[in-house]
């Protein structure tokens, strides 16, 4: 009889130590998890290239403007994109774009200054890889896709246009602290010219 109680106060307090070391294994503070930023009911449509569809899509989407456009791109060669620009500025819309190094060769930042835009460059070691716009404060063009006519003849690459208010905020807040970035240059005729010589 003294044999089994004792067996039994041992898997007792054997079985209080474990859940005790179980309990504070799991209040450990686990890793956080990126917050990031979402809005799983905007709707939103996708585009693939190489085909003439994101370009169509994203100069639609432009066009649709009615107040601002603010981008952050990588690259901007595409001669029908400049176009649309060069319309919206003529409409007096707030436009301003942000590119990387410039000017660079085949680009159009120089082609949208001389249209009264007002143009950046991102001079930094690194590179501003980005490839959205800000739509009236409520749409938001992204993707992979550089808008370029590679981009849309060539390369693999992806669109997404998406409706949220919410998500056109968050990338307003990242163009405007690129924008204001002492990174960010203002590209000046100057600079235009000396490329070209």
């Amino acid at each position: 009889m003294k044999k089994p109680l004792k067996v039994l106060f041992i898997g007792i307090a054997l079985g209080f130590v474990l859940g005790w070391l179980a309990s504070s294994y799991s209040n450990l503070e686990s890793p956080s998890v990126p917050q990031g930023f979402s809005a799983p009911s905007a709707p939103l449509r996708a585009y693939f290239s190489p085909s003439p569809e994101p370009e169509k899509a994203l100069i639609q989407t432009l066009r649709s403007a009615q107040q601002s456009v603010h981008a952050a791109l990588y690259q901007l060669t595409d001669p029908e994109i400049a176009q649309a620009l060069t319309e919206i500025a003529k409409r007096g819309l707030e436009l301003k774009i942000l590119l990387d190094d410039e000017p660079s060769q085949g680009s159009k930042g120089c082609l949208l200054l001389s249209s009264g835009i007002p143009i950046k460059q991102y001079v930094d070691s690194g590179i501003m890889h980005h490839k959205f716009a800000v739509i009236d404060s409520a749409l938001v063009i992204t993707g992979s896709y550089n808008w370029t006519t590679s981009a849309q003849t060539r390369n693999e690459e992806n669109l997404l246009v998406i409706q949220s208010p919410e998500l056109a905020h968050a990338f307003e807040q990242e163009f405007q602290k690129l924008w204001t970035h002492k990174k960010a240059k203002a590209l000046t005729q100057a600079d235009c010219s000396s490329s070209t010589k």
